[in-house]
């Protein structure tokens, strides 16, 4: 009785500081993994995946490319904002719209480099270019890097020189 008086504190700290971190124990939500995880997926959320595509074709009369395209750009916003589990998810979304959208891939590719997942990310790059023979997504990838990685030089000096 006495042990467990003792572990209860020690757990309790634990889990409270998990809580504040934001950590949680457990896999991952599949749609923060790109592709969902190449995971199966529920009869409900296949239904939710099918509500999405149709609200998405009819917003976008029936262009899965253009639909795809509108997701992946609000994940490029995300990624530049840091917030790569929003930006994973929209890169999901528009995989389902148009899994032949090199785009997606590449979005993926930076999300997996943000999180130190180089070989993870060098596998969605080459994804990428089985969808983009003629390396216009590519182009626009490396342009899209670049700029993300010269704002947060600039953000990074400026905050260096504040100090």
């Amino acid at each position: 009785m006495k042990r467990l008086l003792l572990a209860l504190p020690l757990v309790a700290l634990s889990l409270t500081d998990a809580l504040a971190t934001g950590q949680q124990s457990g896999p991952a939500p599949l749609n923060t993994l790109p592709r969902y995880g190449g995971a199966a997926k529920s009869k409900a959320l296949r239904k939710l995946d099918q509500e999405f595509i149709a609200q998405s074709l009819k917003q976008y009369r029936q262009n899965r490319r253009a639909a795809s395209e509108s997701s992946v750009s609000e994940g490029w916003s995300h990624f530049y904002a840091s917030d790569l589990t929003t930006s994973i998810k929209r890169f999901n979304q528009a995989w389902l719209l148009d899994s032949t959208n090199a785009n997606v891939y590449y979005g993926f590719s930076a999300c997996l480099t943000e999180q130190g997942e180089a070989a993870a990310a060098h596998r969605y790059f080459q994804l990428a270019q089985r969808y983009d023979v003629q390396n216009q997504g590519a182009n626009k990838y490396y342009e899209r890097l670049t700029l993300y990685y010269q704002s947060r030089k600039q953000t990074a000096s400026r905050s260096a020189g504040a100090v």
